[in-house]
């Protein structure tokens, strides 16, 4: 029978194991050189190559994928980036983080608001290296990290002071809140002309919210196709009223009288009567005739006849300016001046003077919410009437703008359409930029 004792059993242990790597050991050694080296190499082989790919921190913006390659165009360290490149020497070009001098070389964004505190560096919200992403659509964080609790440099702030993530933390619209008018000096019934049967130049008929408001278009001469402002454009006399309302003065004239100042109209108006009685001489004292072409249709007061060509034209003159001052043109517009009323006999023989009033400017308003850009042109597929009630609106000062939960029926995160922060706000006032003087060449980006 053979025993082992335990000083036996002692003497087959290797005292010192620890000293020679082993299994696991041994080749975590082996991979923890061995890996290092293979990056280094790869990375080595690469940079040889003039491939960044391996070290860059991911895919830039698609308006910026032309510089993708070349990453000291904005990496360009304390140097300024305008700087030749052949002047740089040791800058630490790719390594050094974007500074504002670089994209301002090419972008100068003018500052958001005068009294705005010192705002963040462009990277701070303009972050690159996340993907072919626009840098316009910052994150809502970055907008509300100051507005969710507005501060200036001198005095208070124009705007809302706690603004927070549409919709749930924004404010109602200014342009819709209690109490809010529109300023035009028009008088406009947006109920009277959506009814179902409107007395139109060719009889009964029914408009359209379209046959008015019409998106704006630019036309240039280099664009391909007509480009869209994302607003409406302007509502004007001529093409959108002209049609149903024509200046008619007089029955004998079958020109309108041109929508102008009073002055011009006045000039207008007798040149077309003294012109009138110049071809026809015999028509001084012929009665007339029945007419029903609206405004004209209620018979003029009897006259005494006239002596001459001269007396004939001042009193239609009198009668037909009597007509457009103190009915047409009041329809729609509002006097500061109102005119005088017509007297007997007429002004020609007793010495009296017309008197031309002065309308108030229409102030109608263009860009109803100047802070924020609205585009028409992707809504275009909604009825007008889901976002604008003017079927039931009779007066002028009616604001006629969607509210906020209006539009938070689609611009909402559970909604689908966009209701980030961007959307509808520009972070920088473009109408202050400057000119960016070139500084690149094309090798510059090879």
């Amino acid at each position: 029978m053979r025993v082992r004792t335990a000083k036996k059993l002692a003497e087959r242990i290797d005292l010192y194991y620890f000293t020679r790597p082993r299994g696991m050991r041994r080749w975590r050694l082996l991979l923890s050189l061995a890996l290092p080296i293979a990056a280094v190499l790869w990375v080595s082989v690469f940079a040889a190559a003039g491939n960044r790919t391996t070290y860059s921190a991911g895919p830039v913006s698609s308006a910026h994928a032309f510089t993708e390659k070349t990453c000291e165009a904005c990496h360009s360290g304390p140097l300024d980036p305008r700087t030749p490149r052949e002047a740089r020497g040791s800058a630490p070009l790719f390594r050094a983080h974007t500074s504002d001098a670089a994209c301002l070389t090419c972008h100068d964004a003018p500052a958001h608001a005068a009294n705005q505190p010192p705002p963040p560096n462009c990277a701070t919200c303009h972050q690159e290296h996340r993907g072919r992403v626009q840098l316009a659509k910052t994150d809502d964080r970055f907008c509300v990290d100051c507005h969710g609790n507005l501060k200036t440099t001198s005095g208070e702030p124009k705007i809302a002071r706690d603004v927070g993530r549409f919709p749930s933390a924004h404010p109602e619209f200014a342009a819709v809140k209690a109490g809010a008018r529109d300023p035009a000096h028009l008088r406009f019934n947006h109920a009277v002309h959506l009814k179902d049967s409107l007395r139109g130049p060719a009889g009964a008929e029914k408009l359209e919210c379209s046959a008015c408001h019409k998106p704006e278009v630019v036309r240039t001469a280099t664009s391909v196709r007509p480009l869209r402002t994302g607003l409406m454009a302007p509502i004007t006399y001529q093409d959108n009223c002209a049609r149903c309302h024509p200046l008619f003065f007089d029955e004998r004239i079958e020109q309108a009288a041109p929508h102008a100042r009073p002055d011009a109209v006045h000039a207008f108006v007798q040149q077309a009567l003294a012109g009138y009685i110049q071809k026809n001489p015999g028509d001084i004292n012929k009665p007339d005739a029945a007419f029903r072409r609206v405004p004209l249709n209620f018979p003029r007061p009897p006259e005494p006849p006239a002596r001459n060509a001269q007396d004939w034209v001042a009193r239609r003159l009198l009668s037909d300016e009597r007509l457009l001052w103190n009915k047409t043109c009041v329809e729609c517009h509002d006097t500061t001046t109102p005119a005088a009323a017509a007297s007997e006999p007429p002004a020609a023989s007793s010495g009296q003077s017309v008197t031309l009033p002065v309308y108030a400017a229409t102030a109608m308003t263009k860009q109803w919410m100047p802070r924020a850009a609205f585009d028409h042109t992707p809504h275009l597929m909604v009825k007008c009437g889901e976002c604008h009630a003017a079927q039931a609106s009779t007066k002028t000062s009616d604001v006629l703008l969607p509210n906020q939960s209006v539009c938070a029926t689609c611009h909402a995160p559970a909604k689908g359409a966009q209701s980030q922060c961007f959307e509808c706000h520009r972070y920088h006032d473009w109408t202050n930029a400057h000119p960016v003087t070139p500084s690149y060449s094309l090798t510059d980006f090879k």
